[in-house]
């Protein structure tokens, strides 16, 4: 096990590659195949990776958990919460098609946003081979001037452009966890801060309204997701409400207070409907917020390049106001 374990780290699956797992598993299940069934077949139809995923049906053969294999396989805490909770609800189909379609969304924005990035970082690489080239045969020819307005500006832009990849690593970094606290502080950063609430306000309503056709009461609901894969989103937040029922807060306060949980959820709860009417509800709500994740994602990706080419322009107007500037004090001195 400790062998497996250590390979499977080395061999964590890409993005797309997850992808590929999880519409695998929901299109062989679709097809009448069980769950190890579908599993021992995956190594067979993916030779790419038949050494790894051999491991991984072998530990499933031997009773591990396919939520706790999905983890060493490289997919974020709150996907494999997912999995586990439909595993035991009986949703596990539906559930696969939500990841897909989710991921799906993902690599397809990510592919959009490499895109709209080509061209500008095209004319990053060159205004930065031209900036070199000012700097050894150009600005040598005015090193007498005394004058350092644009070299400032440049030297502004630059510091400006290294926080701007900065942020982009930290962004990356933070959505691959994709634990509470990692989502949580995505949450604040600007621009992405309204994306990444409305993507785990989805995930939460899809939850409960999933644990609610399932006859689930909220306070079954919440100890039910306090068992989860810790430090995962439903985990954390199962068990810090489940804490505040007990304190004797409201249902309304501690919605109210909790960044992650929207209002309409509390409409929906205080419908006073049944649990399988609610939990339709809820379902219906996620899809109503999964077409605005996916119009705000849109909005995102088509307004950071105009973004990245006012960087550029403003760069443009540095290495003018560095060649020219110069140049003028040194003709105001003749």
């Amino acid at each position: 096990m400790g062998k497996y374990t250590s390979n499977i780290k080395k061999a964590n699956l890409t993005s797309s590659e997850q992808l590929v797992f999880l519409d695998y598993l929901q299109n062989s299940l679709t097809n009448g195949f069980s769950l190890n069934t579908s599993l021992e077949l995956m190594p067979i139809l993916w030779p790419k990776r038949r050494k790894l995923l051999t491991a991984f049906a072998k530990q499933m053969q031997q009773g591990a958990k396919l939520s706790e294999q999905m983890l060493l396989l490289g997919f974020s805490k709150t996907t494999v919460t997912q999995i586990d909770l439909a595993l035991q609800q009986g949703n596990l189909l539906d559930c696969l098609a939500q990841l897909a379609t989710l991921n799906r969304l993902k690599n397809e924005q990510v592919k959009k946003l490499k895109a709209e990035m080509s061209y500008p970082f095209i004319l990053t690489i060159m205004m930065i081979i031209l900036l070199a080239f000012m700097q050894t045969f150009v600005s040598n020819q005015f090193a007498d001037s005394g004058e350092h307005t644009g070299d400032f500006l440049l030297l502004g832009l630059l510091v400006l452009g290294l926080l701007f990849l900065y942020y982009l690593a930290e962004v990356m970094t933070l959505l691959h966890k994709q634990d509470y606290h990692s989502l949580k502080k995505l949450a604040h950063y600007p621009i992405i801060g309204p994306v990444i609430k409305l993507y785990v306000n989805y995930l939460l309503v899809y939850d409960v309204g999933l644990l609610l056709a399932s006859g689930f009461s909220l306070q079954k609901m919440c100890a039910y997701a306090a068992q989860q894969t810790k430090g995962s989103l439903q985990q954390y937040i199962g068990a810090r409400v489940n804490r505040q029922l007990a304190k004797g807060r409201s249902l309304q306060e501690i919605i109210k207070k909790e960044r992650f949980l929207p209002d309409e959820l509390l409409l929906l709860l205080e419908t006073g409907s049944t649990k399988a009417d609610l939990g339709n509800r809820c379902l219906l709500l996620g899809r109503s917020l999964f077409i605005n994740l996916t119009n705000k994602i849109e909005k995102v990706i088509v307004n950071v390049q105009p973004f990245c080419f006012i960087l550029i322009g403003l760069c443009i107007i540095g290495m003018y106001l560095k060649l020219l500037l110069p140049m003028y004090a040194m003709m105001q001195k003749i």
